[in-house]
């Protein structure tokens, strides 16, 4: 692809932090990429429908306003690569996220707030289901200390629960969570968590927000908030499946950053303008770039778990 549209430090600094997604070329770019990433003629229609919710969420939400151009735009350029949607009525895809991050600079270091894009649950799994990983999802099952639960793996190495829930409920406490994962070939996953997976990750939580947890790891008399945890189950269900790919403002739900994939054509000025955004081959870079080679892998329960509160 020639003549990559390339915005630059100057053209960031004139704008608006509200005026950043209506910019000619941003839409140009936007478009684009879109086009490109999914071999579509779309990229029109889902630029205008993405700016009307990016806007909104910044017009709504003053701590992104506090956040540089530099990553605001990256994250409407990610929603191109990604194929998701920032509307967020009913379930979310995905969430932009303001952080504060230590930069060194000439004079030593600074706090600087950046944007992130984070893909929600129902996001990833959607682009699990598009990328030909599963078939289906089901929603996640909490059980609790009255229930009868066991997960074991039998003979041949298949994944099994054995679930019966009490009812009336006599305890409100949840003790484990499960979900049941049909792959495309219509094989049975079943993912699960037990308490102690839980109290790791609060203790994490704990350690990355000062010495205090997330309020929803004990917010349900004393345990995990159910909601919480079905949102967690559903976060590490696919900590053992191969990544899918995503933008470089992109950080999964149940992953650390990733390295960059897209050039996004940001220079400052004076610099070397960048190679095209996305390399010249007639392929779109679509579905059938989405995965890696699929192979076996046992994958605990990891600690680099955002903590949000989604």
């Amino acid at each position: 692809m020639s003549n990559a549209i390339q915005i630059t430090s100057q053209d960031l600094n004139a704008l608006k932090h509200t005026d950043l997604v209506d910019y000619g070329k941003t839409e140009q770019k936007f478009i684009t990429i879109y086009n490109a990433v999914w071999g579509s003629e779309q990229g029109s229609a889902i630029y205008n429908r993405e700016k009307f919710h990016f806007n909104k969420l910044l017009t709504e939400t003053p701590a992104l306003q506090e956040c540089s151009k530099l990553s605001l735009l990256g994250c409407f350029l990610d929603i191109a690569v990604n194929g998701l949607s920032l509307d967020q009525s009913g379930r979310p895809q995905c969430y932009i996220i303001p952080r504060s991050v230590k930069v060194k600079g000439p004079t030593g270091d600074y706090w600087e707030k950046r944007a992130g894009l984070q893909v929600s649950a129902y996001g990833e799994v959607y682009m699990r289901m598009r990328a030909g990983q599963v078939r289906h999802v089901d929603n996640p099952v909490i059980v609790y200390e009255c229930d009868s639960f066991e997960a074991y793996v039998d003979e041949n190495e298949r994944k099994r629960i054995k679930y019966v829930a009490k009812v009336p409920r006599t305890s409100n406490k949840p003790v484990a969570a499960f979900i049941k994962i049909t792959r495309n070939d219509g094989t049975i996953d079943y993912q699960w968590m037990l308490e102690s997976d839980w109290i790791r990750l609060a203790a994490f939580s704990e350690k990355s927000n000062r010495g205090s947890a997330n309020a929803l790891y004990s917010s349900f008399n004393g345990n995990i908030d159910p909601g919480f945890l079905e949102n967690k189950m559903m976060k590490h269900a696919f900590d053992a499946y191969p990544k899918v790919r995503t933008g470089n403002y992109t950080v999964m739900a149940t992953e650390e950053e990733a390295p960059p994939v897209i050039d996004y054509g940001f220079v400052e000025e004076g610099d070397q303008v960048n190679e095209p955004i996305v390399n010249d081959s007639n392929i779109p870079f679509g579905e059938d770039k989405q995965l890696d080679a699929l192979e076996p892998v046992a994958a605990p329960i990891t600690e680099a778990d955002e903590e949000e509160g989604f």
